[in-house]
C-alpha cells in the first residue's frame, strides 16, 4: 500500500498573496482552498543515469537563480509591468511535453516578477497557471511536496519563497528520479533563463540611471558563463530534436555576447542587438 502524506494544499498561494499588498488579495483568499488533503508519496523507482543527473547538478549549481535575477531587477528604479508577463490564457494552447515544461519556466519567473513588486492579482493569475501547466504535466503533486511545507517554515520571508520559487523541481533529487524527469527539469528551467534574461532586457530598456543601466548591462554579459552551460546541458539531448533547435538559438545568442571582451564595450547599440534576439526566441517560445 502507498504511504500518504498530509499536506495543505496551496499554502504558498495564500502566502505569496498576503505579501503582495492589497490588490487582488481579496479574490486570492477567496479562490484558495485550505482544506488538507493527501497524495500519495512518489514511490517511482530510481533509474536516472549517474552521469546525466551528475552533468544536471554541476550545469545548475553553475547557473544563478533566474529568481534572483528578478529580484536584483526590483532596485533598478523602474516600474512594474504587467504587459510583460506572458499572458496566462495561453497556457492551454500549449499542447507538447517540451513546450509545457518551457512555459512553466516561463510563468514561474512570471510569478516572482508580480510577487518582487507587491502585485497579488498578478502572482495569483500565475500561480494557477503554474499548478495547471504541472498538473497538465503530471507534476502537480511534485509541487505540492516541494513547496508546500517549506512554504509554511518560511511565511513572513519573502526572501525564502522566492528561494523556493527557484528550486521547483531543479533542486530536488526526491523528483529527479528518473532521465525523463531530468529531461523535464532542464526544460523547465531553459524556460526560466530566458524569461529572466527577456526582463532584464525589457527592464534595462526603461533604465534612466547610469549606473543601473551599466548593472544592467553587465547582467547581460554575464550571461555568457551560464548559458554555456546551459548548452553543455541541452547537448546531452540530441536526441530530442526541440531541445536541438533550442539550443542552435542559445548558441546563437552566446557567441554575440561572448564577443563582447568587456561589459563596458556593451553600448546602446549591441544591447539592442542582442536583447533582439533574447526576444526574439522568448516569442518562439511562448507563442
Amino acid at each position: 500500500m502507498k504511504k500518504l502524506n498530509l499536506i495543505l494544499p496551496l499554502t504558498l498561494v495564500t502566502l505569496l498573496f498576503s505579501c503582495g499588498g492589497n490588490k487582488g488579495t481579496s479574490e486570492a483568499a477567496d479562490a484558495v482552498d485550505t482544506a488538507a488533503y493527501v497524495i500519495a508519496e512518489d514511490t517511482t523507482p530510481i533509474t536516472v543515469n549517474d552521469e546525466i543527473k551528475f552533468k544536471f547538478d554541476f550545469a545548475i549549481a553553475n547557473i544563478p537563480s533566474p529568481v534572483a535575477m528578478v529580484n536584483d531587477m526590483s532596485g533598478w528604479g523602474v516600474d512594474y509591468n504587467s504587459g510583460l508577463l506572458n499572458d496566462t490564457k495561453k497556457s492551454s494552447t500549449y499542447k507538447d511535453e517540451f513546450t509545457k515544461a518551457v512555459t512553466l519556466g516561463v510563468y514561474n519567473i512570471d510569478m516572482s516578477y508580480a510577487m518582487v513588486n507587491n502585485q497579488g492579482q498578478d502572482v495569483m493569475k500565475c500561480m494557477k497557471t503554474v499548478l495547471m501547466q504541472s498538473d497538465n504535466l503530471g507534476l502537480k503533486g511534485a509541487v505540492d511536496r516541494m513547496i508546500g511545507k517549506r512554504a509554511e517554515t518560511n511565511l513572513s520571508n519573502k526572501d525564502s519563497l522566492l528561494t523556493i520559487l527557484g528550486d521547483i523541481f531543479v533542486k530536488s533529487d526526491s523528483y529527479l528520479r528518473t532521465n525523463a524527469r531530468v529531461y523535464t527539469a532542464s526544460s523547465v528551467f531553459a524556460g526560466s533563463w530566458i524569461e529572466g534574461l527577456y526582463l532584464t532586457c525589457k527592464i534595462a530598456e526603461s533604465v534612466s540611471n547610469p549606473e543601473a543601466k551599466a548593472k544592467a548591462y553587465k547582467t547581460v554579459w554575464d550571461q555568457r558563463f551560464y548559458l554555456k552551460n546551459l548548452i553543455d546541458l541541452l547537448e546531452d539531448y540530441k536526441d530530442k530534436k526541440e531541445a536541438v533547435a533550442l539550443n542552435d538559438d542559445f548558441k546563437i545568442i552566446h557567441k554575440e555576447i561572448n564577443d563582447v571582451k568587456d561589459a563596458k564595450d556593451i553600448d546602446d547599440s549591441k544591447f539592442k542587438s542582442i536583447s533582439s534576439k533574447i526576444y526574439a526566441l522568448r516569442d518562439k517560445v511562448t507563442n
